[in-house]
């Protein structure tokens, strides 16, 4: 059993839903369901170790089996033919014994499944990692916040990025949630009901999910597929977020607004036509592969498609679904973290942005100065007066406050100044940022260690 899980390439997950993989994963299935039908002596024990020793990829003839496969039309005929051809006499007879094609694939796949899995949430505490440093090192860094597309209000960058943090904090109490229902062994006989198994069903049941590490069910019925479903919708869910990133993200680096921008080498082009152009590049990569991944909330309800006790229509459409969406998953999680290690923050233009409503943006910090003084009502119409003053009567802000009694009789003109100072205005943005920065690097360790003690056992 695996007992030390880690961290591999890309390449490497990519190749977890490889032919061979894929059917070595298939014959490991077969190989424990020998030995605990030994163990049971629901089998003969000598034909349980000849069988288990047979259902190894060494053995395995992917050329011979294809051929047969292009007869059969039903990868686990073909492939318990190759173990039959390569065991004695005797344990001939009970390869493959009461078992049918849903329960080796299902098996097979879902053991396939959570190790993706597992890489997958190694990059999401990879991001968390990253989140929690920009968060800190950014928690004091002044910028505008937007409602409706106008300056709202003074935030930090910091603050930004707490939003964002908080955001996949979420997403990872989901995926981890989730994870007791969807590595579960559906192992059942034909239609669920143990037929072939006799008596020995559930003993067998128990003892193959203990030794795959695999969760049990009540029903191990070949139409269960709404836990994959629901993996598939939080995909598109997550995919929908991290759009929803990458497009503001986007946004801030346009060349009106540019907060922020991509660390690019020189020589960098941005367009065959307009020389001066230096695009984004990793963003709106990362934006494509966002896309493509919400997409996946669509085939995850037409995973929920299935007819009676199990089609296989459904069945070669949620394995196709697996195979594509856990690698993507795995590089779009991958890219995020690269894309925040990217960024190039530029505090000045992020001042100047501040500046463009000449200090209107702090309007409610001076409201709230004075209400309790002259009453919300009085104060907040107090302002919108002076607003008035330095839009249309060209004034600074300063002065126009200076010019309402109420305003100038309770507030010196160094505390209206103070007010006024974005810098001065960010709320509890920085308190925020490090507070989250503190819990995603909590989160972020205990979600590796926890990885590395799941037993995923192929």
């Amino acid at each position: 059993m695996n007992m030390n899980n880690k961290k591999i390439y890309i390449d490497e997950v990519a190749n977890i839903f490889s032919k061979k993989n894929v059917y070595s994963s298939y014959l490991f299935i077969e190989k424990e369901l020998a030995t605990a039908q030994g163990e049971l002596k629901m089998i003969p024990k000598n034909s349980a170790i000849e069988i288990s020793k047979k259902c190894n990829i060494k053995y395995f003839n992917l050329e011979l089996f294809e051929k047969d496969l292009q007869k059969s039309k039903a990868p686990i005929v073909s492939l318990v033919r190759s173990i039959v051809n390569a065991c004695n006499e005797e344990a001939k007879k009970f390869v493959h014994y009461g078992a049918t094609t849903h329960n080796i694939l299902h098996a097979g796949t879902t053991l396939l499944f959570r190790k993706a899995h597992v890489q997958a949430m190694f990059r999401m505490s990879e991001c968390l990692e990253t989140l929690s440093l920009l968060s800190k090192k950014h928690s004091n860094l002044p910028m505008v916040a937007r409602s409706n597309g106008q300056h709202a209000m003074p935030i930090t960058f910091g603050f930004k990025l707490a939003e964002w943090t908080e955001e996949l904090l979420r997403f990872e109490q989901r995926f981890e949630e989730l994870e007791k229902r969807l590595f579960i062994l559906i192992f059942g006989g034909a239609v669920g009901a143990m037929h072939s198994f006799r008596n020995k069903g559930d003993l067998l049941y128990k003892k193959l999910a203990k030794k795959l590490n695999l969760n049990t069910v009540h029903v191990p019925s070949r139409a269960i597929y709404d836990n994959t479903a629901e993996y598939a919708l939080l995909c598109g869910h997550l995919g929908s977020a991290l759009l929803n990133i990458g497009r503001e993200l986007e946004f801030y680096m346009r060349e009106e607004v540019q907060a922020i921008s991509e660390k690019l080498a020189k020589g960098v082009v941005g367009s065959s036509t307009m020389p001066q152009k230096i695009n984004p590049k990793y963003v709106y990569a990362f934006i494509a592969a966002a896309n493509d991944m919400a997409c996946y909330t669509i085939r995850g309800n037409a995973v929920m498609f299935i007819s009676n006790e199990g089609d296989h229509a459904t069945h070669v459409f949620a394995r196709q679904t697996i195979h594509e969406m856990l690698p993507k998953l795995n590089a779009l999680l991958e890219d995020f973290n690269g894309l925040l290690n990217t960024i190039q923050v530029h505090p000045e233009k992020m001042n100047q942005t501040l500046e463009l409503t000449q200090g209107l943006i702090n309007a409610e910090n001076v409201v709230m100065e004075v209400a309790p003084i002259i009453g919300k009502q009085k104060a907040y119409k107090a302002l919108h007066d002076a607003i008035d003053h330095v839009r249309y009567k060209k004034m600074s802000f300063e002065d126009a406050l200076l010019l309402d009694k109420d305003i100038s009789s309770n507030l010196s003109a160094k505390d209206i100044r103070n007010l006024v100072d974005p810098k001065k205005n960010t709320g509890n943005s920085a308190a925020v940022a490090i507070r989250v920065s503190k819990l995603a690097q909590s989160r972020s360790t205990k979600l590796k260690k926890r990885l590395q003690k799941i037993k995923t056992v192929f």
